[in-house]
């Protein structure tokens, strides 16, 4: 579950805290937790949260921790009201723990506890549970849609499925031996293609079920704005916003183009050898170039994408395909993959502090905005998809946050 509430104020005020609550079975450890990570990413199914708790690593024994009791954790944002700014519960299961025993007296007694940190890797229970939901059935002439609603229906999760670019190919017959979810989903995407652009699918914390099309993202509301300050400017209005989507750097941001390095490995012309159902054989030949300009994430102020021509001669420089049916010369198989290889030619990574809002930082998938205030930075401005986050809190006198984020498109934007 969670809860924001709006308006809200800025969250840069000292006066903005953190309250945690963490329950292991029966046990309250809310004032032993020291750190909290939360990794959410489009290529992992769900979160993965890690929890360090100063304890005596002996009471994983004594109180008996082996991974059968609920493990809950709630994250609160306060401001200076008593008003409730974002509210997030965490109901996981935790894999194993991390944690060094030193050595103590052969009688052991409750006042000998030596307490280190010790590492609960955890899980979000629910978003588990779903896609790695046992499926084994039989489809007769249905879309990948229809098979994916179907397969979701019974399981509990709510499920957002984007529209743009879906796949309208009706495949004849579909036999699903024993799997999970979350493997009939990828096995679907790689064989016929969901998307006409890359897959995002993961399943977030409330057990929602993102199934989306990347590609089509840049085209929708940006989920927050990044902003890359100048030094010699005033700042107060950024620094003083009350705008929950609304983050800033410190330190700067890291950013990678690497179009010749993508164009080497996958070949700038890609022939595909398929073998239609009522055909011998046929071929279907792909120019990267203009493929990355239609299924890829492009920034429209730039939607040029460079490489090295001469070197890597499209005319020369030629890869085969012949693993794929093309079932009925369908080429969503082709959008779909080889869209995921082009999405990551263009790479930003940073770091955002502060008193941070979680939820829009775990929102992966979605469409991330980079105004640069920097004539230095300028072609990184304009449109990413989240790729990944990276939520880190830590306990020094008070509660404090950072998150390194991870945005990807595929070509590089000039304003």
């Amino acid at each position: 579950m969670a809860t924001s509430s709006t308006p809200l104020i800025s969250y840069w005020h000292p006066d903005v805290t953190y309250d945690f609550t963490l329950r292991i079975g029966e046990v309250d450890y809310s004032s032993y937790l020291h750190r909290v990570e939360i990794r959410t990413a489009t290529t992992i199914p769900y979160q993965h949260i890690f929890l360090d708790i100063l304890m005596d690593p002996r009471e994983v024994l004594l109180e008996d921790l082996f991974g059968h009791q609920p493990v809950k954790l709630i994250i609160r944002l306060k401001g200076k009201e008593p008003e409730m700014l974002e509210q997030i519960d965490f109901d996981l299961m935790y894999i194993n723990t991390e944690g060094e025993f030193t050595p103590v007296e052969t009688s052991y007694e409750s006042d000998q506890m030596e307490r280190s940190l010790v590492r609960f890797k955890t899980i979000c229970s629910k978003p588990y549970q779903t896609m790695s939901t046992m499926v084994n059935q039989i489809f007769y002439n249905q879309t990948p849609d229809s098979i994916i609603t179907s397969l979701f229906a019974g399981t509990g999760a709510e499920l957002n499925y984007d529209t743009a670019g879906r796949s309208k190919l009706a495949i004849d017959q579909l036999l699903i031996p024993p799997t999970t979810l979350y493997r009939v989903v990828n096995y679907l995407n790689k064989t016929y293609g969901i998307f006409d652009g890359p897959l995002g699918f993961h399943c977030s914390f409330d057990n929602k079920v993102k199934i989306q099309n990347l590609a089509a993202k840049t085209r929708t509301a940006q989920k927050f704005s990044l902003y890359l300050l100048a030094t010699n400017q005033d700042n107060t209005k950024i620094y003083e916003s009350d705008d929950p989507a609304s983050f800033y750097t410190k330190v700067g941001i890291t950013s990678a183009y690497q179009g010749n390095s993508v164009f080497a490995a996958a070949a700038p012309t890609r022939r595909y050898i398929v073998k239609p159902r009522d055909t011998l054989y046929k071929t279907i030949d792909i120019n990267l170039q203009s493929f990355a300009k239609s299924y890829g994430v492009i920034e429209k102020n730039n939607p040029s994408i460079y490489f090295n021509s001469v070197t890597i001669d499209p005319e020369k420089r030629i890869s085969y395909h012949k693993d794929q049916t093309g079932y009925d010369t369908d080429q969503t198989f082709i959008n779909s993959n080889l869209s995921s290889t082009v999405l990551d030619m263009s790479v930003a990574t940073t770091q955002i502090t502060g008193n941070l809002p979680t939820l829009n930082l775990m929102e992966v998938g979605e469409m991330v905005k980079i105004i640069s205030h920097t004539d230095v930075d300028l072609k990184l401005s304009g449109s990413y998809i989240l790729k990944a986050s990276d939520v880190l809190f830590t306990k020094q006198t008070t509660w404090e946050s950072s998150a390194n984020i991870y945005l990807s498109r595929t070509n590089i934007a000039e304003q």
